[in-house]
This record gives C-alpha cells, structure tokens and sequence, in this order.
C-alpha cells in the first residue's frame, strides 16, 4: 500500500518532516478504509450486582430504641459531593491553560522576537499540571467534532487541528527534560480511537498518532520502538510505521542503527 516504508532503511529525513507528520499519514488514510483503523468500543460491562447473605434466623433482633445521637456541630466538614465542583472547575482551569499556551506558541513562531527556549523553559515551571492539561485536552477528540464532513486537512488546516498539532509540538518541547510529557504522548499514541465517531474526526486522531510516534522518536528512541510494538491494531500500526522510521532517521539515528531497532517488527 502506498504510503508504507520501503524494505531498506531510508537515510535522514529533512527538518521539512517537522510539519508534516500528521499531513502524510493523511494522504495514505486516503486510500484506506477508515473503519478498518479502529477498533469499536466494547460495551461497557455491567457493575457487579452485590449479593447479600440473607439474616439468619437466629440472630437476636434489637428491641432497645436506638440512643439518640448528639447534635451536630455547626461547622461540618466538606461532603465529598461538594469536593467534585473544584475537581472539575481546576482540570477546566488547567485544559484551558493548555490551550493559551499552544495559542502563543504558535503566534510566538512567526514573531521574530520570540524565544522559544525562555517560553518553555516559563511553561515546565507549571511542571506536571500543565502536562495534565495538555493530556487532558488531546485525549478529548470534542475540538474535532465540529469540523465539517468536508474538511481537508491537507490544505488550509482547520484552527482546531492547528491548535491541536501547537500542543503536540508543546508535549515534544518538553519531552526531553519532563518524563510526565513522554509518557502522555505515549498514553495518547495507544489510546483507542472510538468507531462511533465521524470520519473527520477519526483521521484528525490518525493524524495526531502519527504526530506523536514521529515526535517520540526523536526524543526517546526506544521507548518509540515499545509504544509502537504495543499497537494492537494492524492497520493502523502500518501506517504508523512510517512515523516511526521517519523519527528515528530524524533524531540522527544511522540507517544501520535503524535497521537494528526495527529489524523484529
């Protein structure tokens, strides 16, 4: 199929492949079926029913009125239900945190002034939270879903998948000194891609798994090499395989080297 590595290891990709991870694996998703891509949601099972054992009939019943409990204080400590509100109010805080910064990152690389090394350096201040945030916001496919049934992703790229890709591209930034951004990009580059959803949708997360792996590959070889062996489904580990490839001859690998990492897959 087109789109699938030649058997000999390619030599290094050009810088050009920085931008383009997610636009190749569009054009072989072209001529692919899409459903065959992903795998559907099991249902999920149904919670345990709890069986308790019936009294015994000759247990003691209690005949003594139950004694009457104090009053309780005016100060009570928080419900756990009251506790869930600030849960979700801080993982909102920090998704839309995610989203300003992959906004001035990508303002920031058409401004000459910008320095990237000082704003990454300001955004791994945030450590782990931010990270969450941008895990959180590129697990939920929501973004995707109000692209058209029409939408190319190839020419003039919709905002939501720019914004999208501006956050991967914040998850490599990291990745070298933060071992939290490796392993989001890894939890997001296995994660199951749902069947129910609309195509659109289904090849703007193809995209972004290919993105991902190219990414990864740069920054921890190995660990690009075990999360692309854990693929589980064999369509779409074909496509990805060129990512793979891509971001190891990328990270300076030799075609030898490659040859080597590769050679049982």
């Amino acid at each position: 199929m087109n789109g699938l590595p030649a058997d000999n290891p390619r030599p290094p990709a050009p810088r050009r492949w920085r931008w383009m991870g997610p636009g190749l694996a569009l054009v072989v998703l072209g001529g692919t079926g899409l459903y065959a891509l992903v795998h559907p949601r099991s249902p999920s099972s149904p919670a345990p029913t709890e069986t308790r054992a019936p009294p015994s009939p000759t247990a003691p019943q209690a005949t003594r009125a139950p004694t009457p409990r104090p009053a309780a204080p005016t100060a009570q400590a928080t419900s756990p239900k009251a506790a869930v509100p600030t849960d979700d109010a801080e993982q909102k805080t920090r998704r839309e945190a995610a989203r300003q910064s992959a906004r001035q990152y990508r303002a920031g690389r058409f401004n000459a002034f910008f320095r990237k090394e000082v704003f990454v350096e300001e955004l791994a201040r945030d450590g782990a939270s931010r990270i969450d945030g941008l895990r959180s916001e590129l697990a939920d496919p929501t973004a995707l879903q109000q692209l058209p049934a029409d939408a190319r992703f190839m020419e003039n790229k919709p905002e939501p998948v720019l914004e999208r890709m501006a956050m991967i591209d914040l998850l490599f930034e990291l990745a070298p000194n933060e071992p939290a951004a490796r392993d989001a990009m890894t939890s997001l580059a296995l994660s199951p891609i749902d069947s129910g959803l609309s195509d659109p949708v289904k090849k703007g997360l193809v995209g972004e798994k290919y993105d991902l792996l190219f990414r990864l590959a740069q920054v921890d070889r190995q660990l690009a090499v075990d999360t692309y062996t854990r693929l589980d489904n064999p369509r779409l580990k074909s496509l990805l395989r060129e990512a793979l490839m891509a971001g190891l001859a990328e990270s300076g690998a030799s075609p030898a080297e490659v040859q080597r990492m590769t050679a049982h897959l």
